[in-house]
């Protein structure tokens, strides 16, 4: 994401929420450096849905959560009682832009970090 997309959307948190007035620079550079990976559209929505339905200012695990939103993958094969099952495995938001990271890189980048 554009940092000037994330200060306008940060404003509109800002501007929702009394609270506000006694966050620091620092706090807003923090909310930057942890939620900068994920996609603009996915933020403005996040934002919006925390908008609507936080009491309080988002934590940073709200936004990330309301913009990338866990999802359910199939997981590694085990052994049942009918068989073999694959566990469901859930995949957090911040799995989800570390996953996104590591496929945007080259595959010779891929193989050296594992």
């Amino acid at each position: 994401m554009k940092r000037e997309l994330f200060n306008r959307q940060y404003a509109a948190l800002c501007a929702a929420y009394a609270v506000s007035s006694k966050l620091s620079d620092e706090s807003q550079d923090v909310y930057w450096e942890m939620l900068q990976g994920i996609p603009d559209d996915a933020f403005v929505m996040g934002v919006k849905g925390c908008l609507a339905s936080c009491k309080f200012f988002p934590t940073i695990a709200e936004l990330g959560e309301a913009s990338l939103p866990a999802k359910t993958i199939s997981g590694p094969w085990v052994q049942t009682k009918n068989g073999m099952d694959r566990l469901p495995v859930k995949v957090g938001w911040m799995k989800q832009l570390e996953e996104s990271d590591v496929k945007a890189l080259p595959d010779k980048v891929r193989k050296l970090i594992g």
